[in-house]
């Protein structure tokens, strides 16, 4: 297999927009009745990123071979949480083996430190991530153990000590659409335009 290749790290975030794809649903009752949640495996996350216009060289360069890459390869770049003083987690993995559902049990990580409702991580589980978002908050105990409620479920289940990748969370996916196209300008700089992260697992 081969690795998802790295988006460049400077100049590729004006503004981006997380979305949540359900392959779940609710089935209402065409006569009537409650309404049930479906909540199917395979639920997962996308991003949608607006790039800003960046000079053609080298930053244009170096952004179109990376996405022509990508769309072949996957791609791997990191989910940014503007604003939230993420801290210390420590190193925290995840705890036992045959994990399944919404809640990830996992150990290593710092005595007390929370994590707070809404805060993503990612888990490395075979050389792929796979991205979370906590339900609730929770806390550490002094054995540095956490029981945390997660969202989607979990579409694979990890291997004990897998990395939790609190610290930088990243997503991993590939590129929708079936080309990738920039804008040339004679200034000379380039307008990538949006492009969308789906993760595949």
């Amino acid at each position: 297999m081969t690795d998802p290749v790295i988006l460049p790290a400077k100049g590729g975030v004006k503004t981006d927009k997380p979305r949540l794809i359900d392959y779940g649903g609710q089935l209402k009752p065409f006569m009537g009745g409650p309404v049930q949640t479906l909540i199917r495996l395979g639920t997962r996350w996308a991003l949608d990123i607006t790039m800003p216009i960046m000079r053609t060289e080298p930053a244009g360069r170096q952004w179109s071979a990376a996405l022509c890459s990508g769309k072949l390869f996957g791609v791997l770049t990191r989910f940014r949480q503007d604003g939230l003083a993420i801290g210390l987690p420590g190193s925290p993995v995840v705890d036992d083996a045959g994990q399944t559902g919404m809640v990830l049990a996992m150990r290593g990580f710092r005595p007390g430190y929370t994590v707070r409702v809404g805060q993503f991580f990612s888990i490395a589980t075979n050389g792929r991530r796979y991205l979370y978002m906590a339900r609730a908050a929770a806390i550490a105990g002094t054995d540095g153990k956490m029981s945390l409620p997660i969202l989607p479920m979990l579409r694979v289940s990890p291997a004990d000590g897998d990395s939790c990748e609190f610290a930088a969370p990243r997503i991993q996916g590939s590129l929708s659409g079936n080309e990738v196209s920039w804008t040339r300008m004679t200034a000379p700089y380039c307008d990538f335009g949006t492009i969308t992260i789906t993760e595949d697992e």
